[in-house]
């Protein structure tokens, strides 16, 4: 079963009701049966659940991730198996990208904390945006940088950041941000970037984050 964070929902939104959970089910019951399950498979099935259970959960994230995008104008990812006890180069280096990285940088970078499955939400302000003002956005939204979820979600899917470049934050001092990045150069090779900086994210860079508690 999806040991999804509940704390993603903020207080003030209204969960859906009842109803409307068995109205969608009612949706998905089409498709089974348009599948024509057998009743040998559906006792299969039923027998051997706990089996079934992560396929049913990485299902139900994929439909409610892509409502959350078209809803948002963002991009929603659920990121599992999340392996918190690595530290941070071996969270880099298990991107298996070609690395631009300061060490001391890296070495700062947190990690070990939170859950192994998180939503991390993608977002593009489509301008040029400085760490005083990144800061405002992911505040606006009720974010907070999550850079070893970001990097376990690419490295899982190393072809993301082909078309969303993607990176995030930490440690502002004044108008340097120690920051991760993950995107593709023009001749195909994908790398990573750990700097620190007064880094300028241009228009098309994509942001990530998860939501506060």
């Amino acid at each position: 079963m999806s040991t999804k964070n509940t704390s993603a929902v903020p207080e003030e939104v209204t969960l859906a009701t009842g109803e409307q959970i068995e109205h969608i089910m009612d949706m998905w019951r089409r498709r089974l049966k348009g599948r024509n399950v057998t009743l040998a498979e559906a006792n299969y099935i039923i027998q051997n659940g706990g089996q079934y259970l992560p396929t049913m959960d990485k299902a139900a994230d994929v439909l409610v991730d892509q409502v959350r995008s078209d809803m948002q104008n963002t991009t929603v990812r659920m990121v599992c198996n999340i392996r918190r006890n690595r530290n941070a180069q071996q969270v880099i280096n298990d991107t298996g990208r070609a690395k631009y990285v300061t060490d001391e940088v890296a070495a700062t970078m947190p990690v070990g904390h939170g859950p192994e499955e998180v939503e991390l939400v993608y977002f593009r302000l489509g301008r040029v945006v400085y760490a005083d003002e990144l800061e405002r956005e992911y505040e606006a939204r009720g974010l907070t940088p999550d850079p070893q979820a970001q990097a376990a979600d690419n490295e899982a899917y190393p072809a993301f950041a082909d078309g969303h470049p993607n990176g995030c934050y930490w440690n502002r001092d004044g108008k340097v941000h120690s920051y991760l990045t993950f995107s593709r150069w023009s001749d195909g090779r994908r790398h990573v970037y750990c700097y620190r900086d007064g880094h300028r994210w241009f228009d098309y860079w994509w942001f990530a984050g998860v939501r506060k508690s």
